[in-house]
């Protein structure tokens, strides 16, 4: 599953910590269970799409709150696509220690949609109650199966998505779609920076000597740091949303 049995690594020191054993077998639905009632089936979704009339959605996975890197890349691929809208598709599972929390990262994309943020294309949030389990490209291919299930006919996958540390080679989790064909169009991404110099974001940056990284985890790093977040990294009112929230009670993000 994870290419390695290191017990440092995050998914296989759960795998080991759950038992012994491994059920198999056909699942059967019992009852629907989703932790936030805004969450929609798959069923519903693809009610919504047709409704709107969007035949051509575009999936993103995230865990994260919504920083200037994410609206980059898929604002990029809507308009490279011409895609009707993206769907949008934070975790809400089980994440590692740190990250930031489901309704915060809901907030996020809430505030900036009420700001047509996404304007001309559509925009749907769902909640997805599912946990990362950091397998690199493995996981790639389900988060990507998961998306076309909800009904989406492309789906991102930027530089070592749903990897942790230096397990996977960064472009692993890009390459595994060139031999495994799930009949959805991939759109792949390098790494996005912010360059000082020329005050642009962008993942085609030549040089790196006035580069700065995008990513949730510089953001939280800097919040606890010094309880702001860099004005590069997000829009200013999820600045001011994540840093109010903070100061009110760390604990919440």
């Amino acid at each position: 599953w994870f290419g390695t049995d290191d017990i440092d690594h995050p998914g296989v020191a759960l795998f080991k910590y759950r038992g012994d054993y491994i059920i198999s077998g056909k699942p059967y639905l019992i009852k629907e269970n989703y932790n936030y009632s805004t969450a929609l089936t798959p069923s519903q979704t693809r009610d919504i799409f047709n409704h709107k009339g969007w035949h051509n959605i575009i999936g993103f996975h995230t865990r994260n709150i919504i920083h200037r890197g994410h609206g980059f890349i898929q604002k990029k691929s809507l308009k490279q696509t011409d895609a009707d809208a993206i769907y949008i598709s934070p975790v809400i599972g089980d994440k590692k220690i740190g990250d930031f929390k489901p309704e915060i990262i809901l907030k996020t994309y809430e505030i900036l949609i009420n700001k047509n943020y996404y304007k001309p294309y559509g925009a749907l949030v769902n909640p997805f109650n599912t946990y990362s389990r950091y397998s690199g490209p493995r996981e790639a291919i389900f988060t990507a199966i998961c998306r076309k299930n909800f009904g989406c006919n492309y789906f991102i996958i930027g530089r070592d998505h749903t990897g942790v540390g230096n397990y996977y080679d960064k472009d692993a989790s890009i390459k595994i779609f060139n031999r495994i064909d799930i009949d959805m169009n991939i759109l792949p991404f390098n790494t996005v920076y912010y360059s000082t110099k020329e005050n642009i974001i962008s993942d085609n940056i030549t040089g790196n000597n006035d580069v700065l990284p995008l990513s949730g985890t510089v953001i939280r790093d800097s919040l606890r740091s010094n309880g702001c977040v860099p004005d590069y990294t997000v829009e200013k009112s999820v600045k001011q949303l994540i840093e109010n929230c903070y100061s009110n009670n760390p604990i919440d993000l």
